[in-house]
């Protein structure tokens, strides 16, 4: 075997998302012009109200909802999302951890750089706070999966489950 790849993200969250959105938005749309039809001014600015809340809601909901890849290889890690994917060799890390914790219980990847300052140069779009490259993945479905593969690609480097650094 190749490479392991896990899943994240939820194909039927988003298409009930967007049923919600494209509800929200029809109805405040219909409640904005049957109102109007009747003269009731204080419907008539409720329907965009409406209307824009599940337009953003349900915008918000499904890019959470987003299917990404996680990719576990011989020559190191590969995140697959529209538009913001990254790949790292594994000899850039002196060290790789997962967490569950934060204020939603989600599955985290703790990336520690041999060279921090190079690292956040060279690898832009690997997100990073000021506890270092923590990676908030969307949910932690895959978390036995992706130790499996940390286990059998980078046993030197993996450090197993570690504390969360909000926990």
């Amino acid at each position: 075997m190749n490479e392991i790849e896990i899943p994240f993200g939820n194909r039927t969250e988003r298409r009930v998302a967007l049923a919600v959105q494209l509800g929200l938005t029809l109805f405040g749309v219909l409640l904005m012009f049957l109102s109007y039809a009747d003269g009731h001014l204080a419907a008539m600015f409720v329907g965009p109200v409406v209307a824009l809340g599940g337009l953003v809601g349900g915008g918000v909901w499904r890019a959470s909802a987003r299917p990404r890849r996680l990719v576990v290889e011989h020559q190191g890690l590969r995140w697959v999302d529209k538009g913001l994917s990254w790949s790292v060799p594994w000899y850039e890390l002196a060290a790789v951890a997962l967490a569950r914790g934060g204020a939603k219980p989600a599955l985290w990847l703790n990336l520690v750089p041999n060279d921090p300052q190079a690292f956040q140069a060279t690898y832009r779009r690997i997100p990073h706070n000021v506890h270092g490259h923590w990676i908030k993945l969307a949910d932690d479905i895959g978390a036995e999966m992706l130790d499996l593969a940390l286990r059998r690609y980078a046993p030197q480097l993996y450090r197993g489950f570690v504390p969360h650094f909000a926990g």
